[in-house]
């Protein structure tokens, strides 16, 4: 396997796995900060911050998965 595509593949599960962590983390906190009081009554017990730490996870995937796959790329690139 050639040495770029081994750190991008590397650089993309590991943006996939912190953007997760990250994204989430941030959806809980500006979802219970500004959402907290929402509640949604046709799925009972998802209230604001669940939905925020949802969508939160969802975008930190798509922003950082690719961005550590460019990285890696980078990364593996210099020698």
């Amino acid at each position: 396997m050639n040495k770029k595509v081994g750190f991008g593949m590397v650089g993309g599960f590991l943006g996939l796995f912190l953007g997760l962590f990250a994204g989430a983390y941030l959806g809980m906190v500006i979802g219970g900060t500004f959402f907290g009081w929402l509640e949604f009554s046709n799925y009972p017990g998802l209230t604001g911050y669940e939905l925020g730490t949802y969508v939160g996870g969802f975008l930190g995937i798509l922003i950082a998965t690719p961005l550590g796959s460019i990285i890696g790329v980078r990364r593996g690139g210099k020698t």
